[in-house]
């Protein structure tokens, strides 16, 4: 199950990357708002 939740928060990164929203980022991965919250922080750390 562990390899399905990293494919989604890689799906996820990839999104915000691309400038989608929380709500449609959520809609399409299920998931939680606190896992984007981290693919998102891990990403601002980068720049």
């Amino acid at each position: 199950m562990s390899d399905k939740v990293d494919n989604l928060k890689e799906r996820a990164r990839e999104m915000l990357l691309d400038g989608e929203t929380g709500d449609k980022i959520r809609k399409e991965t299920h998931l939680r708002e606190k896992d984007i919250k981290r693919v998102q922080k891990d990403i601002t750390k980068h720049f």
